[in-house]
């Protein structure tokens, strides 16, 4: 692992330094600000979240044609192009017109879409195209860079908000990205048009030595649409971002329900972090060694176990257990995930693929803060929905499991 990374240190940390910076779209950052812009702009919770959720939606379609470009625009000019128009989101955050609060919904498009969704694209396509022997374990550094970031931003951003009211922190944002981050990834590119001309030459030595067989086609985002496998992730890949983003979105409610404080389960998000660390690290390893698809079904089980000590406990160690086994989880989950495409359907197209599946990720993050909020008002508890979580867990496991079949099928010849 030290060689690998020494060997590659430079690309290595794009990816994280990248991964890192999609922290300013992610929901677990905005929402530090939730109280201040809702007090300003006079939004209401309802407001606020109907907004938030509207813009998601809107990105999780977008990014789909956006992120299919990293295909055919060189990597560097991409990249700067999605820094630029987050670094723009952060500076229009600063300045919008109290009197205008709805302008808050393409701001927040802006930095769902360059934040959330690009940035990460960007950083996961990258190792994923440019890294063959040690796709995982790369996948698994650059995701570290969210991972620290989850850790330490909210704890700098609640510091500096003692000292900056919330306008002024958007436009320090603005400057990170384009005063230190542009200059940043200028300097670790450097030198990429040999690796990328070493990747499309190796893409054109495997498809003249191996014809046109399934397992070193490159597919394109047309072909997998026609994939009956495909359809099969779909559960499994929207499961994490669905359920977790509607337990973290209401929080505060099944905390409450379970006679927790907010207190101990927001010092649990460390655990959390810890977890997500340690798993991405330890799946890279193991999709080098074993292949992103024969791990494909482990994820999920992992993740229907943390669950359970949520549903059924009221144990004040039922919280510290829960985001233990959903960090491993999400840890494990999104890097082999993030390696399956390339495995699966080859790396020519893999940014119009990723994307397309993103999306639906994106889209189920969207709709389960609304699902899950419903639910409650009409008086369904907390330990209801999250057994319901449960059973959709199994369900995507067999989706999965079926999935995993097939591709296993096709290397075999069969």
């Amino acid at each position: 692992m030290v060689n690998f990374i020494l060997a590659n240190v430079r690309f290595l940390a794009f990816g994280f330094v990248v991964a890192f910076a999609s922290s300013f779209g992610q929901t677990f950052y905005v929402s530090l600000f939730n109280q201040e812009i809702r007090t300003e702009l006079n939004l209401s919770h309802g407001d606020f979240g109907a907004l938030y959720s509207a813009a998601t939606l809107i990105s999780g379609f977008a990014v789909i044609w956006f992120g299919k470009q990293i295909d055919y625009m060189d990597l560097r000019l991409y990249s700067y192009l999605v820094i630029l128009g987050l670094c723009i989101a952060a500076l229009g955050m600063a300045f919008i017109p109290s009197g205008f609060p709805f302008l808050i919904l393409p701001l927040f498009f802006l930095v769902r879409l360059c934040g959330q969704g690009l940035m990460s694209h960007i950083s996961v396509t990258a190792m994923a195209r440019y890294f063959h022997d040690n796709r995982g374990r790369a996948i698994s550094i650059a995701s570290l860079g969210l991972s620290l970031g989850e850790a330490s931003l909210p704890l700098l951003t609640i510091w500096l908000l003692s000292w900056l009211n919330w306008r002024e922190a958007w436009i320090l944002n603005a400057g990170v990205l384009g005063l230190v981050l542009m200059p940043l990834v200028f300097m670790l590119l450097r030198g990429h048009s040999e690796r990328d001309a070493r990747m499309n030459e190796q893409i054109k030595s495997q498809a003249l030595a191996s014809g046109n067989d399934d397992l070193h086609k490159q597919w394109t985002r047309c072909d997998v649409l026609r994939d009956p496998s495909f359809y099969l992730m779909l559960p499994g890949l929207s499961t994490l971002a669905f359920i977790v983003t509607g337990i973290f979105f209401h929080q505060i409610h099944i905390v409450t329900g379970k006679g927790w404080s907010m207190a101990w389960f927001a010092g649990n998000f460390t655990i959390y972090a810890v977890m997500i660390t340690i798993s991405a690290v330890m799946a890279g390893s193991l999709v080098d060694r074993f292949g992103a698809v024969r791990l494909l079904v482990v994820h999920i089980p992992i993740f229907l176990i943390g669950l359970l000590f949520l549903g059924l406990s009221e144990h004040l160690y039922a919280a510290t257990l829960f985001m233990s086994f959903i960090g491993i989880s999400v840890g494990f989950g999104s890097t082999v995930t993030s390696a399956i495409w390339a495995e699966i359907y080859g790396t020519r197209h893999i940014g119009a693929i990723r994307a397309m599946a993103m999306s639906v990720s994106v889209l189920a993050s969207a709709l389960s803060p609304v699902l899950f909020g419903w639910l409650f008002d009409l008086g369904v508890s907390s330990e209801a929905v999250v057994m319901g979580c449960v059973v959709w867990c199994v369900f995507a496991t067999l989706c999965l499991r079926g999935a995993q079949r097939q591709f296993l099928k096709r290397r075999v010849g069969k």
